[in-house]
């Protein structure tokens, strides 16, 4: 009786020992979600944001203690959007269901800020295209290249990813890129890709490829206004270094 009864206590201890670290064991003033009703959304910061996102913790880290560690591993926020979900699975505690809730976050944070600045949007310059695009692009890890179809007034119309990978003339056809400007009756179009070295300094490739398509604009009347290579906090525009004629 006395065995059984120490066996209960001890199992009683391991339940104990094992119970996950969670955002309950925090003050009531330091937990995220009190705190946000209390103080609004501005006074989180940004571990407790994410902790808000993925919820529970584990059983050495309560789910904010784990997003500051995620953030500390990665430098900060800002590097997040460059993260896949891999990259997240390689901080202990994220698993595959934390790292999908993170980047979907992340995911529609980018599409936000894209369909926010979407209607009546002027695309008349490099630096507004770079603007742009720069949210969207800068922090892929492979090549992506992109079609804004315009209307008259250089406002933009759509916006449409033509492939995926390395580019060259094989993936980057002209039927393909002109075909989106065609189907919403766009004026003129502007061309993109990003290189994710960082530097976007055109290739040779590049060059091939923009000419082929400054062509085939011609003879559809439809002008390529500008090819935007988007790179780390740079850009690179043929336009405003003359390569377009």
């Amino acid at each position: 009786m006395e065995f059984n009864e120490s066996l209960k206590n001890l199992e009683k201890i391991e339940k104990v020992d094992v119970a996950k670290k969670t955002i309950k064991d925090l003050p009531i003033e330091d937990r995220p979600q009190e705190k946000l009703f209390a103080e609004g959304e501005a006074s989180l910061s940004n571990a407790e944001l994410i902790a808000l996102i993925i919820r529970t913790g584990t059983k050495e880290e309560t789910a904010v203690e784990l997003c500051q560690k995620l953030l500390n591993a990665y430098g900060g926020i800002g590097e997040l959007t460059k993260l896949r979900p891999s990259d997240i699975m390689k901080i202990k505690g994220f698993g595959p269901s934390k790292a999908a809730m993170v980047s979907a976050a992340l995911e529609l944070a980018r599409r936000i800020s894209t369909v926010s600045k979407f209607e009546k949007l002027l695309l008349n310059n490099p630096m507004a295209i770079y603007e742009f695009l720069s949210p969207q692009m800068s922090h892929l890890p492979y090549e992506s290249f992109r079609v804004l179809s315009l209307d008259t007034k250089k406002c933009l119309i759509k916006s449409s990813e033509i492939s995926k990978g390395t580019l060259d003339a094989t993936v980057v056809h002209p039927r393909e890129v002109f075909r989106e400007a065609i189907e919403v009756n766009a004026h003129s179009i502007i061309i993109s890709h990003n290189h994710p070295s960082g530097d976007p300094v055109p290739s040779q490739k590049d060059r091939d490829i923009t000419n082929i398509l400054l062509k085939a604009g011609d003879i559809l009347n439809i002008e390529l206004v500008d090819h935007i290579v988007i790179g780390r906090g740079k850009y690179f525009s043929f336009r405003e270094e003359g390569i377009l004629f």
